[in-house]
């Protein structure tokens, strides 16, 4: 058995900050989508290193959360509270997760990347725009429009994300 202590981040947005839940506190019941980049034969997806997209009961806040588990443990090790309503477009190679929400007039953009087994909240943006999302054999590219800018003009940001073509591989 693994013990994991308890950390708690906050990301700084155009939208505020906004703490990932930490692991030890309730997960939404509902399931609505579900990443995995490696299947096994005759081993549950409960048991595989995945990101789930659930749903809080509208009694809480029905908004999405982001849940991802590392290969055979029994609690997720990130948990994010997007504060978002729906799901834009998912989409997952290797070890690199994309998932965009909308929240109504602006979306945010979650890039959650596993390094030796362990996830991590590797971006976060919002955007009045969507992430163009391009996937090669070797890497993930996101080009992002419509980020805040202040007084200026919305902006647009690139990001490159390798794949580590063993990552995911179960241990």
């Amino acid at each position: 058995m693994r013990t994991v202590g308890r950390v708690v981040l906050l990301v700084a947005t155009a939208g505020g900050l906004y703490p990932p839940v930490s692991a030890a506190e309730r997960l939404c019941d509902t399931v609505v989508g579900l990443l995995a980049t490696v299947f096994v034969g005759g081993v549950p997806n409960s048991q595989l290193a995945r990101v789930e997209m659930r749903q809080c009961s509208p009694e809480l806040s029905a908004t999405i959360q982001l849940a991802a588990w590392r290969s055979g443990d029994v609690t997720p090790a990130l948990v994010v509270d997007t504060s978002d309503f729906g799901i834009v477009q998912a989409a997952a190679r290797k070890n690199v997760f994309i998932v965009e929400t909308s929240g109504g007039p602006r979306d945010q953009v979650f890039v959650i990347v596993y390094n030796r087994g362990e996830p991590k909240l590797a971006l976060r943006r919002v955007t009045k725009g969507t992430a163009l999302i391009n996937i090669s054999a070797s890497a993930v590219d996101l080009i992002i429009e419509g980020i805040y800018a202040g007084d200026l003009p919305p902006r647009t940001e690139s990001q490159h994300f390798a794949l580590d073509l063993g990552e995911m591989r179960p241990r």
